[in-house]
């Protein structure tokens, strides 16, 4: 079972470096274009926390990427012992662009705004 598991959470790890590869591939090509009005990404702000009780440590984690309008995406990577998950948001001036944000993605939000 733990070798299920650290299977897992590499396989996950490692879609999660892609998906930042992807992610900032595109804002690469995006901020690139000079014609546009196109920021890029400016702030940026990781915070780990622990979202389940029976787990010691902060392996959990959210990613918030967001432009000079507070705008962008936010990645959550839920770990547990049996399971690892990671979503990916988009953020609109600052809050969830028709998604339910959960406490500490609203909290993360906030801190990445006020930096």
């Amino acid at each position: 079972m733990n070798q299920i598991a650290l299977i897992l959470t590499v396989v996950n790890f490692l879609g999660l470096i892609y998906l930042l590869y992807l992610i900032l591939t595109k804002y690469r090509h995006l901020s690139s274009r000079k014609n546009d009005n196109i920021s890029g990404i400016q702030k940026v702000n990781l915070i780990r926390f622990n979202p389940f009780e029976d787990i010691g440590g902060d392996q959990s984690f959210i990613l918030v990427l967001l432009d000079k309008d507070n705008s962008g995406l936010l990645l959550t990577s839920l770990h547990h012992r049996s399971f690892s998950r990671i979503y990916a948001k988009p953020i609109k001036n600052g809050q969830g662009d028709n998604i339910t944000l959960s406490k500490e993605e609203k909290s993360a939000i906030l801190k990445t705004i006020s930096r």
